[in-house]
C-alpha cells in the first residue's frame, strides 16, 4: 500500500510539473493597445523582465503598426528589436540601480516606470 501511496504522488507531482507554466524570468509587461500594463514595477537588480505584445493585428493594422513595436527608455539604454505578432514577447535584464522611464517607440504617449533597487543581502 505505501508503494502505491507514492507511485500516485510521484504520477500526481509529474503532471503538476509538466502543466505548470514555466518561470524563467521575473514578471511579464503586457503591451497592450492602450500602452503598459503594468505601468509601473518596484525590482531588485539583476531582475529581468518579459515584454508580451497583445496587441492583435486587427488593431496594429488599424494602428499602422504592423511592424510591431519597440520599446525602448529614454535614457537610450537598450531598444528591443520589432515585437511583431501577437503573443511574441522580448526580456530584459534590469542591472542598473535607479528610475528607468521606458516607452512604445511607436507610441511616444505610452510609457512606464521601472524602478531598480540593490537586493537584499541577508
Amino acid at each position: 500500500m505505501n508503494r502505491v501511496k507514492w507511485l500516485a504522488i510521484g504520477i500526481a507531482s509529474m503532471v503538476f510539473a509538466a502543466s505548470a507554466p514555466a518561470s524563467a524570468h521575473g514578471p511579464t509587461v503586457e503591451i497592450t493597445p492602450a500602452g503598459f500594463e503594468p505601468q509601473l514595477l518596484n525590482l531588485f537588480e539583476g531582475t529581468t523582465v518579459h515584454f508580451t505584445n497583445v496587441i492583435g493585428a486587427a488593431e496594429a493594422m488599424a494602428e499602422g503598426s504592423s511592424d510591431g513595436v519597440v520599446v525602448t527608455d529614454l535614457a537610450g539604454t537598450f531598444k528591443s528589436p520589432p515585437i511583431t505578432a501577437a503573443g511574441d514577447g522580448w526580456h530584459y535584464t534590469f542591472e542598473q540601480i535607479g528610475v528607468h522611464e521606458l516607452r512604445i517607440e511607436q507610441r511616444p504617449e505610452a510609457k512606464m516606470r521601472i524602478v531598480i533597487v540593490k537586493k537584499r543581502v541577508p
